[in-house]
């Protein structure tokens, strides 16, 4: 019986990105070998005819066209082969490619990062370049390679996730494409993936790396766009991925404090959606601030004090968070949220004032004079009327 993947897809589909990218990269062949793709739609064909450089031949769609084709190949390998060349001698090498016969060569994991990369700065921008990646099927490439856990090396999928929270900021066109093909949702099955796995073990360990390279994704996707904002705040699903983040685990859940990299990315993804711009352009900012109150309650009363949450940066958008509420939904910040923020703010206060700045580094003393400041801000916020 064919299993189902984490996001819902068909073991025997896993791949299907991969496939139907390499089918896309040979479109306008004459080799009556390479598979029919006619149900392309017009546009899409002329986008990928910009790519290919097919009616004006260029030196630069001759190496978009290279790049493509060279990640195809190895994502391939990855797939038949499932292991990673890194450090064997050159005569190992050697051996090994000649053992291919003329098929793809054996994957190489820094190679292929190095062509992501190298992807990501072709597109960058650049409007055309970017609607034919889309239509070659380039968003699922990245997904899909991303969410293999398996065959493609950790480096790799982080690296899809890099240059596709990248090329989302770098291009509306690529932003709403993700957002029209529920790419939010492949994201958040990418995230509880990574999830320790009892059966294969096959997790990411302590650091968080892929966990913090979703979110990063999320906030690019999302942030700014109204209505993909809305979505994701109405999702049960999507907020669970910030609850999750900065720490908060139903009682039945036996999973390890996040890491510090990783709080980080959600309070600040956090901070986006209920920061000033947010409330501004959002017509129901008061419903997104409820939805979002257990993780409220919860930041206040884990992510404030040093002894709590030791990271500066994390307790920084903390404060921010709460003092973005306090200001734009007077009333949001609840009489238990207010004690608990008021008895730590007095802690914290009176410890900062206490440092002996002729002991002290000038970058703990600016960090002092900064949390100083935000502690103050806060506390006006929280008094006004």
């Amino acid at each position: 019986e064919v299993g189902t993947s984490p996001g819902g897809v068909r073991a025997s589909e896993k791949w299907i990105w991969l496939t139907t990218f390499r089918k896309n990269l040979t479109y306008g062949s004459t080799d009556p070998d390479v598979p029919d793709i006619s149900e392309l739609e017009n546009n899409e064909k002329e986008a990928i005819d910009l790519i290919r450089g097919l009616d004006r031949p260029s030196r630069e769609a001759e190496r978009m066209t290279t790049i493509l084709a060279d990640l195809g190949r190895g994502f391939q390998a990855m797939k038949d082969l499932g292991t990673i060349v890194e450090d064997e001698d050159e005569e190992e090498e050697e051996e090994e490619s000649a053992d291919n016969n003329g098929k793809d060569p054996p994957p190489d994991a820094a190679r292929v990062s190095e062509l992501l990369l190298t992807l990501r700065d072709f597109v960058g921008e650049r409007i055309d370049y970017a609607k034919a990646f889309v239509a070659i099927g380039g968003l699922s490439l990245l997904l899909g390679g991303a969410a293999e856990r398996v065959r493609i090396p950790r480096n790799v999928r982080s690296t899809c996730l890099r240059v596709l929270a990248d090329l989302v900021n770098l291009n509306r066109s690529v932003q709403y494409s993700l957002l029209d093909n529920d790419g939010v949702r492949a994201l958040a099955a990418i995230y509880f993936a990574e999830f320790v796995d009892a059966e294969t073990n096959n997790n990411e360990g302590d650091d968080g790396k892929i966990r913090g390279r979703v979110v990063k994704t999320m906030g690019a996707a999302v942030c700014g766009h109204p209505g993909a904002e809305r979505m994701f705040c109405t999702s049960p699903e999507a907020r669970k991925v910030i609850e999750s983040g900065v720490g908060m685990h139903q009682a039945d859940e036996a999973l390890p404090a996040p890491p510090v990299a990783l709080r980080r990315q959600c309070l600040a993804f956090f901070c986006d959606l209920l920061g000033p711009a947010a409330a501004k352009r959002s017509s129901d900012y008061g419903k997104r601030v409820e939805r979002f109150t257990p993780v409220l309650e919860y930041i206040a009363g884990t992510m404030l004090d040093d002894e709590s949450e030791p990271d500066w940066e994390c307790r920084e958008f903390t404060i921010k968070t709460l003092r973005y509420v306090a200001t734009n939904e007077r009333g949001a910040i609840n009489d238990s949220m207010k004690e608990t923020i008021g008895t730590c703010g007095t802690k914290r206060v009176e410890k900062m004032k206490a440092l002996n700045r002729a002991e002290s580094n000038a970058s703990i003393s600016e960090q002092n004079d900064e949390e100083l400041y935000l502690w103050k801000t806060l506390t006006e916020s929280l008094e006004k009327p």
